[in-house]
C-alpha cells in the first residue's frame, strides 16, 4: 500500500509541473488534451489527501473551511441561477462545468496539494514544491525568448507582437505577469526584510526577471505594462511599511528611487514604441457611444468611427470603451445575468437588438463578462471569494507565514486588477489562478512539522 502511495505521489507531482509547463499552450499544439493533466491532478490530490490520516494532520482543515464552503456555495448558486435564466440550459450546464466547477476542484486541489505530498515526501516541502511550480510556468516565457532569438538570427529583424508558442499576445502577457509579480514579491522582500520563500539564487531570480521584463517588450502589450508597474509598487509599499524603522530608511528611500526610474523607463518606453498611446483619449472618446453597426460589433463589414481628428480610431483604444460604456449598462439591464455561457456579451446584444450581424464574442473586461452571466450577486459573490482569499494573505503576512500570505495577497490583487482590463475569468487563465490561490491558501493553513504526529509508515 504505501508503495503504491508512493507511486500516486510521485505521479501527482510530476502530473502537476507537467500541466505548469504546458498550460497556456493551445490544445492543437499539443499531442495530448491539457485535460488529461488536469484531471489526474484534481483526482490523485483529493484521493491521496482524503485517504490520509497523516495528509489530513498536515492541513488546519478548520482555516479552509470558510472559503471551501463560500466557493461550493457560489458554484451552486450559478448553477441554480443558470437554470432559471439560461435561454440553452444544455449549454449553460456545459460551460459552468468547463469554466467554473473544474476551475474549483482545482481551487481544492492546490488546497491539499501540499498536504498530500508532504504524507509520502516530508523533503518536499512548500518551499521547494512551489519554487519548482514557478519554474516550470517559467518555462514557457523562456522558450518564447529563444524563439524570438532564433527568429532574429533567421530572418533579421525582431518579431514585435507575435507568439508562436502560445495563442496570442494576451496569453503571453498574462504568464509573464503572473510569474514576474512572484520575482519582484520575491525579491523586494529579500532586499527589504531579509526573508525568501523561493529556493533559488537572487542572481538568478534577476536573470529570470530581467527575461520577462524582455518579453513583456516583445509581447507589445499595453495592460501587461501597466500591471508590472503596479505589481512593481504594491509589492514595495506593503513590505516598506511592514519593516519601517528609522534605521532603514535610507535603503526603502534608495531602493524606491530605483524601482520609480525602473518604472519611469518601462512607461517611456511603452509610450515611445506603442503608437496607440497616443490617440488614447480621442480614439476613448469617439469609441464610448459607437453605433453597434460599427467595427467594433460587427468586424466583418462594420464601418470605423472616426476620432476628432478625422482618423479611424483604433480597435484597442476606441472599441474596449465602448465595450465597457454597454457592458455595464448591460450589467444593470441583465441584472440576473443569462447563466454561464463563454459569448454572453454577443448573446444578449444579438438578442436585445435583434441583429444576427454582431459578432465581437466577448466585452474584454472579465467582470462584465461574469456579471453578464451570472448577474449582481454573482459578480458580489465572486469579490467576497476574492476578499476572503486576500484576507487570508493578509492575517497570514501580518502574525504568520509571511511569504506566502504576502504572495497571496499580491496575487489576488494582481488578478482581479486584470479581471478590469482583460477578460480572464476563463480557459486556463481561471484554472492557473484558482488553482495557485489554492495552493497559497494550503501552505498558509500548512501546520508546523513540529506539531505533527510521526509520519506513518
Amino acid at each position: 500500500m504505501l508503495k503504491s502511495r508512493n507511486v500516486f505521489t510521485g505521479s501527482l507531482v510530476v502530473f502537476i509541473l507537467a500541466l505548469c509547463f504546458v498550460w497556456p499552450i493551445p490544445n492543437g499544439s499539443l499531442p495530448f488534451h491539457r485535460n488529461g493533466l488536469i484531471y489526474p491532478v484534481i483526482v490523485f490530490a483529493l484521493g491521496l489527501f482524503f485517504t490520509s490520516p497523516t495528509a489530513r494532520q498536515h492541513l488546519n482543515t478548520q482555516q479552509v473551511k470558510p472559503i471551501v464552503l463560500f466557493i461550493w456555495a457560489l458554484t451552486f448558486f450559478i448553477l441554480l441561477n443558470g437554470l432559471i435564466v439560461a435561454p440553452d440550459i444544455k449549454e449553460m450546464v456545459s460551460t459552468w462545468d468547463g469554466q467554473w466547477v473544474r476551475p474549483v476542484l482545482l481551487f481544492c486541489a492546490g488546497i491539499v496539494l501540499v498536504a498530500a505530498i508532504q504524507a509520502q515526501f516530508s523533503s518536499l516541502n512548500a518551499n521547494k514544491l512551489f519554487t519548482l511550480i514557478i519554474l516550470f510556468f517559467w518555462g514557457v516565457i523562456c522558450i518564447h525568448l529563444l524563439d524570438t532569438v532564433w527568429l532574429y538570427w533567421r530572418d533579421g529583424v525582431i518579431h514585435w507582437g507575435e507568439t508562436r508558442i502560445v495563442f496570442n499576445r494576451t496569453r503571453m502577457s498574462f504568464q509573464i505577469n503572473m510569474i514576474t509579480g512572484f520575482l519582484i514579491a520575491e525579491l523586494l522582500a529579500r532586499a527589504l526584510i531579509h526573508k525568501r520563500f523561493l529556493l533559488l539564487k537572487t542572481s538568478f531570480l534577476i536573470v529570470m526577471l530581467v527575461a520577462n521584463l524582455i518579453c513583456t517588450a516583445l509581447v507589445d502589450t499595453r495592460w501587461g505594462t501597466i500591471g508590472l508597474v503596479g505589481s512593481l509598487f504594491s509589492t514595495f509599499l506593503l513590505l516598506s511599511l511592514h519593516k519601517m524603522r528609522r534605521g532603514n530608511i535610507m535603503k526603502i528611500g534608495a531602493i524606491f528611487i530605483a524601482l520609480a526610474l525602473a518604472a519611469a523607463a518601462i512607461a517611456y518606453t511603452s509610450w515611445k514604441t506603442d503608437p496607440r498611446w497616443q490617440a488614447l483619449e480621442s480614439d476613448a472618446i469617439a469609441g464610448w457611444n459607437a453605433p453597434f453597426t460599427s467595427f467594433c460589433y460587427n468586424k466583418t463589414d462594420g464601418s470605423i468611427p472616426r476620432n476628432e481628428d478625422g482618423l479611424p480610431i483604433n480597435h484597442s483604444n476606441g472599441c474596449r470603451a465602448s465595450f465597457f460604456h454597454q457592458g455595464w449598462k448591460l450589467v444593470s439591464e441583465h441584472p440576473f445575468g443569462i447563466g454561464p455561457r463563454k459569448e454572453a456579451f454577443r448573446e444578449i446584444l444579438r438578442n436585445d437588438l435583434n441583429d444576427p450581424r454582431i459578432n465581437i464574442p466577448h466585452s474584454h473586461y472579465g467582470l462584465i463578462e461574469f456579471g453578464l452571466q451570472n448577474g449582481i450577486v454573482g459578480i458580489a459573490g465572486w469579490l467576497v471569494l476574492l476578499l476572503m482569499c486576500w484576507y487570508t494573505g493578509w492575517k497570514q503576512y501580518r502574525h504568520g507565514n509571511m511569504m506566502a500570505g504576502l504572495f497571496l495577497l499580491l496575487f489576488t490583487i494582481g488578478f482581479f486588477s486584470r479581471t478590469l482590463v482583460d477578460h480572464n475569468l476563463k480557459d486556463h487563465y481561471l484554472e492557473q489562478y484558482m488553482l495557485l490561490t489554492g495552493l497559497l491558501v494550503g501552505i498558509c493553513a500548512t501546520r508546523n512539522r513540529e506539531s505533527l504526529p510521526p509520519p506513518q509508515r
